[in-house]
């Protein structure tokens, strides 16, 4: 065998790569440099030559020899191929590390690339581009190996592999170095779509795209990380960053839209279930090829049958989204059931066990009090997403039960949990059942009851009144959360975290030397961070340190543990009580056709209430009243001078629910009208009153515009919380 200690032994590659590199982007862990010896030490390329990862043994089979890169030997050239897949099997399973350091042009390389990847950054880092890209399969490229010393060989893995059990945490797409989030290009084609065709390859470019568009600030903060990490900048408040994204409908295919639209106005094919098998596939593979409204049908076809599409086979547009989820469940038996304003959580549970795996649509009543039908429906549902939010549960971030003194709880003066980024679930540890009291059995029954109300909710078409983040919808949706997540929903943790992750990288990167107070003038020990989670003092980090308190040498491990307690081991039995529960209405598969902010229309309707061009367009003025009548012309005024909350009080007042289902005033079925109201005792006595089920509003004929606006808010006020005749 070659002698390897004490010299460095070279192999040059030429350049008769090229036809192999054309047809391959990347290699298989199992392929191995066929290498031939040379006098002198040196080894040159022969044959065809396919290089896989640097941890993997060198044959030379020209010389008979074995140059081991890890644990045993394998068979030359001349064995048995059976035998050397079985021992290259049996080498890569051992997680043993490289005895070899290779260098490409003098550098070290990164063992978890592939050679083709490091020879593509190296032209990125010296050119800033791939220019010329032909001149690759001409040039001469030098990699010199020796044998790596156990410190050597640590270090460079530790900085150059994933802490997830040693994935990269780079590709190379474009030549560009993009941070790897898990599973995002995993995804595979259906299998009656041939990859190798030029379709498979235009589908696999678009939605890389499309996926690269939505993973926008992922991306650029991981590579803001590895820059800090190499020095290119100091500052941290480059960190921060804020990409615009393409919107959603910039990805749209109007000709396959209306070809799927085609589809699903067909009766007969909508009826026996015969569909096209392109139309699953697509809209499996590629969604957001499809308008918002086309993947609602389809949604509904999956998740609920043909009694849900049948009645409505017609297009519809945006603001007709709303219209026709509820037109769509007219055709299925109602049932109606009595709640209780005092116990709204114990009625919803009674409700969801009777009636939340089954094909009927639920009209709620409450007892003592004369109202039925749609508005006191509504009405439930938001008095659930109200419940829901109470501090004291133990569901949500930022609802601080603790036993120890002087952690409180965040909420308003309603009682309700604060959440200006939106609800996450509260992270509990796995060795923890009891809090200040509350079992955490508990609270896994809530997230069971939550997830069948946002299932019912869906199918039979009522909107809640719920803020989850962004984040909880990804969850919902299957998607994998990583640390940059995190700032969505707590973006004080988010941040610091993202610069203790760049202080771990550019420590690697450079050296253990570089210490801490190079970075914030201060020492990690002197920030007296302790293994547990911050802000819950009761859930412990499980560390392996020996150390107490974080300091340089253990804050990776502080970063690891935090992320996964708040991401994953934390709350995955709350995620999965939730999935359980919307499993009961309809498998939650269903809803991978649409994105988070499409998830969050969906189930929570519009965030803005209305615009003022919107009023005189999509209200209907009935029964002594014109468009051009002073006490409308006055309505339309106060309404456009509304505040956030006032505008959702008076749609609680109106309709039943504070918020305006997907699609906004247009989509309110049926349409918002104003109609006069008679009054024998004068008008500026009286107070307007409304017919939720009909989202009629019955309005006097105040004499002035301030009498107007001091009565309707009284009205919208005071006037909640119960249904009578009017």
């Amino acid at each position: 065998s070659m002698e390897l200690e004490g010299s460095e032994s070279k192999c040059t590659i030429s350049p008769n790569l090229q036809e192999d590199m054309e047809h391959r982007s990347s290699f298989s862990p199992m392929e191995t440099s066929e290498l031939g010896q040379t006098s002198g030490g040196e080894t040159k390329v022969v044959g065809e030559v396919q290089f896989g990862p640097f941890d993997e043994e060198i044959h030379s089979s020209g010389a008979n020899a074995n140059l081991n890169a890890g644990s045993s030997a394998c068979p030359s050239g001349d064995q048995d191929e059976s035998k050397k897949g079985q021992c290259r099997t049996s080498s890569s399973a051992e997680n043993v590390p490289s005895k070899l350091t290779l260098y490409l042009e003098g550098q070290p390389l990164d063992d978890s690339s592939t050679l083709y990847q490091e020879i593509l950054l190296r032209r990125m880092k010296l050119h800033g581009e791939l220019q010329n890209i032909p001149n690759l399969w001409s040039e001469t490229y030098t990699v010199t190996y020796k044998r790596a010393t156990t410190t050597e060989t640590s270090c460079h893995q530790e900085y150059s592999g994933s802490h997830d059990g040693g994935s990269s945490d780079k590709i190379v797409l474009c030549g560009q170095v993009m941070p790897s989030i898990p599973g995002i290009f995993a995804q595979k084609l259906g299998s009656t779509l041939d990859l190798s065709s030029p379709t498979g390859d235009i589908l696999c470019l678009i939605r890389n795209l499309e996926i690269m568009n939505r993973s926008t600030h992922h991306l650029v903060s991981y590579e803001r990380i590895n820059a800090f990490a190499e020095g290119k900048i100091d500052d941290l408040d480059n960190l921060k960053v804020t990409i615009p994204k393409l919107p959603q409908y910039q990805f749209v295919n109007s000709k396959l839209t209306e070809k799927l639209e085609q589809q699903l106005r067909e009766a007969t094919a909508i009826h026996v279930g015969a569909l096209p098998l392109w139309c699953t596939q697509l809209m499996i593979w590629c969604p957001f090829l499809f308008s918002f409204e086309a993947r609602w049908k389809c949604f509904q076809l999956a998740a609920f049958g043909r009694s849900h599409v049948l009645p409505n086979l017609s297009s519809v547009s945006d603001t007709d989204v709303s219209r026709e989820r509820r037109s769509n469940v007219g055709s299925l038996p109602r049932k109606k059931f009595m709640a209780s304003r005092d116990n709204i959580l114990e009625s919803a549970s009674q409700m969801m066990d009777l009636y939340a795996s089954k094909k009927v649509v639920i009209e709620v009543e409450y007892s003592e009090e004369v109202g039925t039908g749609l508005g006191p429906t509504l009405e439930f549902y938001t008095l659930v997403s109200h419940e829901f939010q109470k501090a004291g549960l133990g569901m949500w971030r930022g609802d601080y039960m603790s036993s120890h003194k002087g952690y409180g709880q965040q909420h308003s003066s309603s009682g309700n949990m604060l959440s200006t980024s939106g609800l996450f679930p509260r992270p509990w540890s796995p060795t923890c059942s009891n809090i200040g009291g509350l079992e955490f059995s508990d609270v896994l029954k809530k997230f069971n009851l939550l997830g069948r109300i946002v299932g019912k909710a869906v199918q039979d078409g009522r909107v809640l009144d719920i803020p989850f983040s962004k984040a909880f919808y990804k969850l919902v949706l299957g998607k994998e959360l990583s640390l940059c997540d995190i700032q969505s929903f707590d973006p004080a943790l988010g941040r610091i975290l993202l610069d203790y992750q760049a202080f771990v990288k550019r420590r690697k990167y450079v050296g253990l030397a570089y210490t801490s107070s190079g970075f914030w003038n201060t020492e990690i020990k002197e920030l007296c961070l302790d293994f547990t989670l911050p802000g819950y003092p009761d859930y412990t980090l499980p560390s392996k340190s020996d150390d107490l308190v974080v300091n340089d040498n253990n804050l990776e491990e502080y970063i690891s543990l935090v992320v996964d307690a708040t991401l994953h081991t934390g709350i995955s039995r709350q995620l999965e009580a939730f999935k359980s529960g919307l499993n009961q209405v309809f498998s939650d598969r269903h809803l991978h056709v649409f994105t988070e902010e499409e998830l969050e229309r969906l189930l929570c309707g519009e965030s803005d209430c209305w615009v003022s061009c919107d009023l005189l367009d999509h209200i209907k003025f009935d029964h002594g009243y014109t468009a051009s009548s002073t006490p409308i012309i006055n309505l339309l005024e106060i309404l456009s001078e509304f505040d956030y909350e006032q505008r959702r009080a008076f749609l609680q007042f109106v309709t039943g629910a504070p918020r305006l289902p997907p699609g906004g005033l247009a989509a309110l079925n049926p349409k918002l009208t104003i109609v006069r109201k008679h009054s024998t005792n004068g008008a500026d006595a009286d107070l307007p009153s409304v017919m939720t089920c009909a989202n009629y509003l019955k309005l006097p004929p105040y004499s002035t515009k301030e009498r107007l606006k001091e009565k309707l808010l009284y009205a919208i006020t005071e006037g909640q919380g119960s249904f009578h005749l009017s």
